[in-house]
């Protein structure tokens, strides 16, 4: 039986810990692919992900991106081949961006010094994560205790950026009817999680691994 390589792209300032209650396959092996520091806060995403892209190790792997990891899945599928791209709670292309983003990125990008942004980070990612339980919440925690605000200027930056309309031919798509980070009303996704939030990758980690035994 050949082995699959999946490459795990988490949401931008998590780590690994989110993909703990995933079960794969017996025949994949799991790699985590961390996220790297932009260069100079305003480099665009395509080049970005080509430095991403270099540190993955085998051929024609199984892409798993998570949130705007996702985007990043994307946007390495389109430079280099890959078995299949799985998104979770995450969108495909331009057109999957709810409308209003541009107009929220603008003004966080344009009006909000580091200082307040940083303070009203820990309030939007609280009320969009969307998590349950103790070590979902402690995990926010940590994430949340990282000072550093570039990144999130970065992502907006990139998210707003984003042109894609290419499509992956060998797509999963898995999202929750109640994602609101990225509304289910404006996304097509392949399989819906009813009830799903932006963090049901933990708290909803046993069906999206029938979904994975199935798709992989």
């Amino acid at each position: 039986m050949n082995k699959k390589h999946i490459y795990l792209i988490s949401g931008l300032g998590a780590d690994e810990r989110v993909f703990g209650r995933l079960r794969f396959p017996e025949n994949c092996e799991t790699h985590f692919l961390p996220w790297i520091l932009p260069l100079n806060g305003q480099e665009p995403i395509e080049e970005y992900a080509s430095r991403m892209a270099r540190r993955i190790l085998h051929p024609n792997p199984v892409l798993l991106g998570l949130s705007f990891g996702g985007m990043m899945s994307v946007e390495i599928a389109r430079q280099m081949p890959v078995e299949k791209v799985v998104l979770v709670s995450s969108i495909k292309s331009r057109h999957e961006l709810p409308p209003y983003y541009n107009r929220l990125a603008r003004m966080v990008l344009r009006v909000l010094p580091d200082q307040v942004l940083q303070g009203r980070r820990d309030f939007f990612v609280k009320l969009f994560m969307q998590s349950a339980g103790e070590e979902e919440a402690q995990l926010l925690r940590e994430y949340l205790a990282k000072k550093d605000v570039s990144y999130l200027r970065w992502a907006l930056n990139a998210i707003m950026q984003w042109k894609n309309e290419w499509l992956p031919g060998n797509l999963v798509h898995i999202h929750g009817s109640a994602d609101r980070p990225f509304p289910r009303r404006f996304v097509q996704p392949t399989h819906t999680i009813v009830k799903g939030g932006h963090f049901m990758i933990m708290n909803r980690a046993a069906e999206i691994s029938r979904i994975l035994e199935r798709e992989l």
